[in-house]
């Protein structure tokens, strides 16, 4: 009969009830996320290494090993604009200790139909970047001096003038907007990534590119690439002396977004403490220097909530106008 009552026991302890003469410890589950992390976190960059996602994600990751108290090694993945890292972490196990640092690529990557989900597949925890420092540059040989001269030659040349992107990117996105608030007609040509179209431009295989100003910030400084316009209402305090879109009567703004994500279903506490961590780092002075030292762009602290706000928003915008990100 003991042996019995004992099977019973067993049972309902397997089922999680309380009963008997042993109790179960209802905090096993929280203890067991409150104590992340216990081992080390691979965080995904969804792009070669070098370029301007690979060093903001490495700068946060080496800043973040002395708050979280855990090894964090970067992991590249590129591919398909950077849906194909992406997919590794929608697919990974939402333990905390699998993450992606993206940008909002993703969200044009599914407009375009790269891919199939963009960060309502994953569980986005805060940005560190929202770069308002992107520029439209000529080669210095161009005789191009600003953004008007720019307009005036591609009025006077419809369809002739080369811009350089990758299609269904940002950058893409920016050019035809500029198209359509000046009435102008680019030759829109896939050029690759940043560094691959600062090559095509110092070649002279092409005639304009956009990119983050710290991207091409060594042409800059060398003389061999001129700033026509920074994409914003004001002009950037790391480089003042290029002069805004408004100044110069055009209405074109650009700002994008590098954030951390969990896979979907990762618990709220990680998410909480992994937010919170990033939230000291932004603040870091260290972390700050390196940043604006290496690419001209101030950190920028956005937390889960606004950042899921603008992501939707972000999103909505692109399908609405998905005849600028996709041709």
């Amino acid at each position: 009969m003991k042996k019995v009552i004992s099977l019973i026991c067993a049972s309902i302890l397997s089922l999680g009830i309380v009963g008997c003469d042993k109790k179960i410890d209802s905090t096993n589950v929280a203890q067991s996320d409150d104590s992340w992390p216990q081992k080390t976190i691979t965080l995904i960059v969804p792009f070669g290494a070098g370029g301007d996602t690979d060093f903001h994600a490495r700068n946060l990751a080496s800043h973040l090993e002395k708050e979280l108290g855990a090894r964090i090694i970067v992991n590249n993945v590129s591919g398909a604009n950077g849906n194909a890292g992406m997919k590794q972490v929608v697919s990974a196990k939402p333990d905390g200790y699998t993450a992606l640092f993206f940008h909002e690529s993703m969200l044009t990557n599914k407009v375009v139909g790269l891919a199939q989900q963009a960060h309502e597949a994953l569980s986005p925890v805060a940005a560190t970047i929202v770069d308002d420092s992107y520029v439209i540059a000529a080669n210095a040989k161009s005789g191009l001096k600003n953004l008007t001269d720019l307009i005036n030659k591609a009025k006077s040349e419809p369809g002739k003038l080369i811009y350089a992107s990758s299609v269904g990117g940002y950058s893409y996105y920016l050019g035809r907007v500029l198209e359509q608030k000046t009435g102008i007609d680019f030759n829109i040509v896939d050029a690759g990534g940043g560094s691959d179209r600062n090559a095509a431009l110092l070649a002279g295989k092409i005639d304009v590119n956009v990119n983050p100003y710290g991207v091409m910030k060594s042409y800059f400084d060398s003389g061999d690439f001129i700033a026509l316009a920074t994409i914003n209402n004001e002009r950037n305090k790391l480089f003042p002396n290029v002069p805004t879109a408004k100044e110069q009567g055009f209405d074109w703004n650009a700002e994008r977004y590098y954030f951390l994500s969990f896979p979907k279903g990762t618990d709220e506490k990680i998410i909480s403490k992994m937010e919170q961590a990033i939230k000291t780092v932004v603040d870091n002075p260290d972390f700050r220097k390196k940043t604006e030292d290496a690419y001209s762009v101030s950190p920028t602290f956005v937390g889960t909530k606004d950042l899921l706000n603008h992501l939707d928003s972000a999103l909505k915008e692109f399908e609405t106008n998905k005849d600028l990100v996709n041709n």
